[in-house]
């Protein structure tokens, strides 16, 4: 898998942060949409500490924000 740009300069608890929103937003997909947003689909994250968030860009183009609450938007 190769390593996702960004990932490195996260904090240990903005990493766990990005797991477990991660996680959770894999478990509302449906099976068939889980490939574009798992781990291996990740391209870039990025702190965003005025929003209390992680910033996450996928292959897809899509970009997700990964709150402290574990919401995505």
């Amino acid at each position: 898998m190769t390593p996702i740009a960004g990932y490195e300069k996260l904090s240990d608890a903005e990493r766990r942060l990005f797991i477990k929103a991660h996680q959770k937003h894999l478990s509302s997909l449906k099976s068939n949409e889980r490939d574009q947003y798992g781990l291996g689909s990740v391209v870039k994250v990025q702190s965003n500490p005025q929003e209390a968030a992680i910033d996450v860009q996928f292959v897809n183009g899509q970009k997700r924000q990964y709150t402290a609450k574990g919401a995505w938007y």
